[in-house]
C-alpha cells in the first residue's frame, strides 16, 4: 500500500502543473470572448441613444432595443455558465487521467 501513497504523494507537481495551464488557458479565453462582447453592447447601446437623441425613434422602441439586448446578454450569460461547467469537467477528467494512469502503470 505504501507504493500508492507515493505515487499519490508523486502526483502533486503534475497535477498542479496541469491545473494551472487549464485554469490560465480558462481565464484568459474568457476574458477576450467577453471583452468584445462587452464592446459591442456598448457600441450598441451608445448607437441607440444617440438615435433616439436624434429623433430617429421614440422611447418604446429604445426600451424595445434595450430588452431585447437583455435578453442577448442574459442567453450570453447562460453559455458562459455551461462552458466555464464544460471547461471544469476537462480539469478534473484530466486530474482523474493522470492520476489513472499514474497507479496503473505502479501496478502494473
Amino acid at each position: 500500500m505504501s507504493s500508492i501513497d507515493e505515487v499519490l504523494k508523486s502526483l502533486g507537481d503534475e497535477v498542479l502543473d496541469s491545473v494551472k495551464t487549464e485554469f490560465i488557458n480558462l481565464l484568459s479565453q474568457a476574458k477576450d470572448e467577453q471583452i468584445d462582447f462587452v464592446n459591442e453592447t456598448a457600441e450598441k447601446i451608445e448607437k441607440w441613444l444617440i438615435m433616439r437623441v436624434n429623433g430617429e425613434f421614440d422611447d418604446d422602441e429604445l426600451e424595445a432595443l434595450l430588452n431585447a439586448r437583455k435578453r442577448v446578454v442574459r442567453q450570453n450569460l447562460n453559455t458562459l455558465e455551461i462552458q466555464s461547467r464544460a471547461r471544469v469537467e476537462k480539469i478534473v477528467f484530466g486530474i482523474i487521467d493522470i492520476v489513472t494512469n499514474k497507479l496503473l502503470n505502479k501496478i502494473l
